[in-house]
């Protein structure tokens, strides 16, 4: 019987690991290091892991979701940037109603939000930190980050509502 399941595992998927990775994330270096990631995610319960059956499955789903983690986490809204609106548009009026739009949001944000809201949303919509670091960087427990970004994104959503119904 094999010692290291895990290990054997992952040295014969590894190019099969590379390949999806390259499919869900249209980047080598990123590819490369989402199955690294995974790995040295499994690594720690290699004892646990009865055979490499079983760590075949784990380190594809690791890898899989780390992919799609990291996938999400670009297309998180990281800041507005005018000049990289669709410039297709000759009138320029895409291009207005975007940046008008991102400056009304952004106002809301600065007038309707406590100092804490602001900061958890910053936190996590703009730098896509995860909830746990949130929560160990403002000494809080994630259920209160949780339900700060909800409350957050909520008063924003219906003070944009209500802008947007005065129009």
């Amino acid at each position: 019987m094999n010692q290291e399941p895990l290990l054997s595992a992952f040295t014969r998927l590894r190019d099969n690991l590379l390949s999806m990775s390259r499919r869900i994330l249209q980047d080598e270096d990123d590819a490369s290091d989402a199955i690294q990631d995974a790995f040295c995610r499994l690594w720690p319960l290699r004892n646990k892991i009865k055979d490499e059956k079983e760590a075949s499955a784990l380190t594809v789903t690791t890898t899989r979701h780390i992919c799609i983690d990291r996938v999400r986490q670009k297309s998180r809204f990281t800041e507005y940037d005018p000049e990289v609106c669709d410039e297709s548009d000759e009138s320029g009026n895409e291009k207005e109603y975007v940046e008008e739009r991102f400056l009304m949001v952004k106002q809301l944000i600065d007038k309707e939000l406590t100092e804490n809201q602001r900061l958890i949303l910053e936190l996590r919509d703009f730098r896509g930190f995860e909830i746990d670091e949130i929560a160990r960087q403002l000494n809080m427990q994630p259920t209160a980050i949780r339900m700060n970004l909800s409350r957050a994104r909520k008063t924003i959503r219906e003070q944009y509502k209500k802008l947007n119904a005065n129009d």
